[in-house]
């Protein structure tokens, strides 16, 4: 499905993780996204038929922006932006929401689900049922090798699992799984 922006190579990701492919959803155009978008939100109209109606849409920093925006446009929910450094939290203006809101939060691409966790963290999500995590590609944890990050003293910081958050597989709404 996503053979266009498929790039084979040796990557290495922002969490140390190598692997043999990335994908650069960058080089989709607009329309392409927004056609995406739409089978995704096919795919999320049925997801909440049984887990509830979405109230706000929040896209991960960078392309998950591009994604959420673009959803947001087409179920017509607030949209919010979740920046990528911690640092640059303070510049996000997300007003209060009560407890029982259903929070999507959107990325375009999920390995670990550490970015969505950063997410659910700023906005101090406390209940799991209230969220919903969407992207547009799941990578499948076999494919990667994290060899480079693990019992390797010099990248303890990278704190990389080599396994997804169980309860992210479990709220997560993916247009295409490896």
């Amino acid at each position: 499905m996503f053979s266009r922006i498929i790039k084979e190579g040796k990557f290495v990701l922002s969490s140390g993780v190598k692997s043999n492919y990335n994908y650069d959803y960058s080089l989709l155009s607009d329309t392409m996204n927004e056609a995406y978008c739409s089978l995704l939100r096919q795919k999320l109209e049925t997801w909440q038929t049984k887990h509830g109606k979405f109230d706000v849409i929040v896209g991960c920093e960078t392309e998950g922006i591009r994604i959420g925006y673009a959803l947001s446009k087409l179920i017509n929910l607030p949209f919010y932006i979740m920046p990528k450094k911690s640092t640059d939290f303070a510049e996000v203006a997300i007003p209060p929401y009560p407890a029982d809101t259903h929070w999507l939060i959107v990325d375009d691409i999920v390995t670990t689900g550490s970015t969505f966790m950063r997410a659910v963290n700023f906005l101090d999500i406390e209940e799991p049922q209230s969220i919903t995590y969407a992207c547009m590609i799941k990578r499948k944890l076999e494919n990667m090798d994290y060899s480079a990050v693990q019992g390797d003293s010099d990248k303890e910081q990278f704190h990389v699992r080599d396994e997804r958050f169980d309860f992210i597989d479990k709220r997560l709404v993916p247009l295409y799984s490896e």
